[in-house]
């Protein structure tokens, strides 16, 4: 609390890849543990706010579009935030949050902007990728709200109404099927894949499981990948890309079983909804599980041996 008796406000700004702000997630429950006073509010890239717009812990959401933005700008400027926590570094929004009059501004040295932008920095070395990258970013919360309360893995929460939908929709496209199984073949260029021979091989000897329903899912970004795996799917595998926006996919996530996939959104959120995860990752450690890794209670990561 400040001198003056009124409560802490504080930005949590997360603003690249829906994977990366889903490993950010634990932060909001933590800072509300740690500190029940303070108002926490989250700035996030505008596509991933579905991920986070029911979090009981965020008291506010704003987005940000990756450009100059007078309108958020002067929104931000006018909430009076005493810290910002920027868990990523990103010169131009460092700069917009330093504009807007936060005088403490948390976060990551890691570019030579962070070193004068940032007035309260600290340096992680995260390109080491030693821990998790929800580690990393609960460190950085603890510098700003102090040390204790332990941590939770990431969860999404959704409105009753989506889960509602996504279980329709299961009963729709599988009816009668024990257990579905969604397999995405692409990252976005975050890591390196498989061939996509082997995604429709593995997504054909699930589809002759008995009971099971195979899906293959992936949004535009993942367009390239998702043409070349789909000449060599089994009949008894759906093509199911580019079908949903994000509300309605995390829906339908929710109420399949298990996800296959290498390191990418969707792989984390499967494991922040509670279904299965089965992570594929490349032997490189800059995009290995030690720091990518999913997290949740029914979640593997598969890394290949190198001799």
């Amino acid at each position: 609390a400040l001198a003056s008796g009124r409560a802490m406000k504080v930005l949590v700004a997360r603003c690249d890849r829906l994977g990366d702000l889903v490993l950010a997630l634990p932060v909001f429950p933590w800072l509300k543990r740690r500190r029940p006073g303070w108002e926490v509010h989250a700035l996030v890239a505008a596509s991933a706010a579905p991920l986070i717009e029911n979090d009981p812990a965020v008291d506010a959401i704003y987005t940000w579009h990756g450009t100059d933005d007078p309108e958020l700008e002067h929104k931000l400027a006018s909430e009076r935030y005493d810290a910002a926590l920027i868990l990523q570094f990103q010169t131009p929004l460092a700069a917009m949050l330093r504009r807007c009059g936060i005088r403490r501004r948390h976060g990551p040295l890691s570019k030579p902007a962070s070193w004068w932008l940032l007035n309260r920095g600290a340096w992680q070395g995260r390109s080491r990728s030693r821990r998790h990258e929800r580690d990393y970013n609960l460190d950085l919360a603890r510098r700003l709200a102090g040390r204790g309360e332990p941590a939770g893995e990431p969860v999404i929460h959704l409105r009753p109404e989506q889960r509602a939908a996504g279980r329709r929709l299961r009963d729709e496209l599988a009816p009668g099927a024990q257990t579905v199984a969604l397999v995405h073949p692409g990252s976005g260029g975050s890591a390196l894949d498989w061939e996509p021979a082997r995604f429709a091989a593995v997504a054909a000897a699930l589809a002759g499981r008995p009971g099971w329903r195979v899906f293959v899912t992936g949004s535009h970004h993942d367009r390239l990948v998702v043409d070349r795996v789909a000449p060599h799917l089994d009949p008894r595998v759906t093509l199911l890309a580019e079908r949903f926006p994000l509300r309605e996919f995390l829906g339908f996530v929710a109420a399949a079983d298990v996800m296959i996939a290498p390191s990418t959104g969707p792989l984390h959120m499967a494991a922040a909804l509670g279904a299965a995860a089965v992570g594929l990752y490349p032997p490189a450690p800059t995009m290995g599980p030690r720091r990518w890794g999913p997290r949740g209670p029914w979640s593997r990561a598969l890394e290949p041996a190198v001799s």
